[in-house]
């Protein structure tokens, strides 16, 4: 442990914040219900690639609930842990902050009290496997609480998966989503654990109408050719939700974690270009760390056939450096 943000201690989580910096999901490989089922696989180079890029982070969503016995203690399948670590050492050899969390646990949406002891079972054994993992690890308990997983629910449970957790990593930076599917507006509905080491998370997608025009997993299909012109109202728009999590953040002296932002690519690439850097550029603004969603599928910004950055989305992700 790096002493001198060790001993911060209450601005600890501030400064871990600032290393997740500028981050990207790799998003559709782990969280699928197997990798490659989605059409992503995740391939070693990926890391290399991402961090000359300019990325500080990774964010690797993973759906633990496929790969876990049945019953009790709910054993994660080896070969797919190893496989995780596998990921986690590339990502962390290329000198990247990872997050991992746990992603499209679908029952613990529909019956978070028959399964939230499960999410605990889950995290005391990643939480194990990795506790002598280096401190730009981070761990995420859980992608997008919602459904019957309520505000209430959820300030029930992630709590117990956090002591948990601690029992093997006492100072390992956790993130902990807001509610409604981490929506901007939902903040004020996380009821804070005294924990020094947490940071908060929340998803930005919003006009929703126009990040997931054509998206054929949304039902209905929102049409398309719906723009984002980037005019005045519509930044303001980004800034006043942006400053109501940030006013709670302050009042509540907790880092905020942009975990997700992006646009689907049936939107025209105007469109995309102007909304994704106006929302990381609010990120920056208000001191929030990000990752965007995703890196090579349907909100990608690498093509992975052609082994090129998509552009110009890629630098309105990244930035130039000279901003």
């Amino acid at each position: 442990m790096d002493q001198s943000v060790a001993e911060s201690d209450s601005n600890s989580a501030l400064e871990y914040n600032k290393i997740i910096g500028k981050g990207v999901n790799i998003g559709n490989a782990l969280e699928a219900p197997f990798e490659g089922a989605w059409g992503v696989r995740i391939e070693d180079e990926y890391f290399e690639i991402i961090k000359k890029r300019g990325f500080d982070s990774v964010r690797i969503p993973i759906r633990w609930s496929a790969h876990i016995s049945e019953k009790p203690p709910y054993d994660i399948d080896r070969n797919f842990l190893e496989r995780v670590k596998h990921v986690v050492d590339r990502a962390l050899e290329n000198n990247l902050t990872v997050i991992i969390n746990t992603h499209h646990f679908e029952e613990l949406y529909q019956e978070p009290d028959k399964y939230g002891n499960v999410l605990v079972e889950i995290w005391r054994q990643i939480a194990k496997f990795f506790k002598d993992y280096p401190e730009n690890l981070f761990f995420e308990i859980y992608n997008e609480p919602a459904q019957n997983l309520t505000a209430e629910k959820w300030n029930e449970l992630y709590p117990k998966v956090l002591k948990v957790i601690r029992e093997s990593n006492p100072t390992r930076i956790v993130i902990i989503d807001a509610p409604n599917w981490a929506h901007y507006s939902a903040v004020r509905s996380l009821k804070l654990v005294n924990d020094k080491r947490i940071i908060v998370s929340f998803h930005y997608y919003e006009p929703f109408k126009f990040t997931h025009q054509g998206a054929e997993w949304v039902n209905p299909i929102p049409p398309v050719w719906v723009k984002w012109n980037g005019e005045e109202w519509e930044i303001n728009q980004i800034r006043s939700h942006f400053k109501y999590v940030s006013d709670w953040a302050k009042q509540n002296n907790v880092p905020i974690f942009l975990g997700e932002f992006g646009a689907y690519s049936k939107a025209d690439m105007d469109s995309r270009v102007k909304w994704t850097e106006s929302v990381r550029k609010m990120a920056e603004e208000f001191g929030f760390s990000y990752a965007y969603w995703e890196f090579c599928a349907g909100f990608g910004i690498y093509d992975k056939w052609s082994q090129n950055w998509i552009e110009p989305l890629a630098t309105a992700v990244v930035g130039t450096g000279k901003e």
